[in-house]
């Protein structure tokens, strides 16, 4: 007899597992889904950063040429504004604006001028 209310004890646990199983599926799949899509637009908001910064760099070079960096520095104008700063702290050409500003990038992001001058090749 107790053979018995153990299997039907443990058909039980089994029929209760059905449900649980699809709500924890569901819960999964949609922060999964979430998650995706987050990373997704972080990659459209830092593209489109990165790309005004490019931007900025180019149709302001001289002026940030002037105010950011000493003479025969590395300048503006090809890359991004992090970039050429980067490039700029590695060779100690940077201003006293210059380092102020690469000092607030990096406290943001942690080394983000060095990175991004290594990924530009610069």
């Amino acid at each position: 007899m107790i053979k018995w209310f153990k299997v039907l004890f443990l058909m039980g646990l089994a029929l209760a597992s059905i449900p649980v199983g699809f709500l924890y599926a569901f819960i999964e799949s949609f922060a999964f889904v979430l998650c995706s899509s987050f990373r997704s637009l972080w990659g459209v908001v830092y593209n489109a950063f990165r790309d005004l910064s490019k931007i900025v760099s180019i149709t302001a070079s001289k002026f940030l040429c002037a105010i950011l960096i000493v003479q025969g520095g590395i300048p503006f104008g090809t890359h991004s504004v992090s970039a050429v700063l980067g490039a700029n702290q590695r060779e100690a050409t940077l201003s006293d604006t210059g380092i102020w500003l690469s000092d607030l990038l990096d406290s943001i992001d942690k080394n983000h001028c060095k990175i991004a001058s290594e990924r530009a090749g610069i």
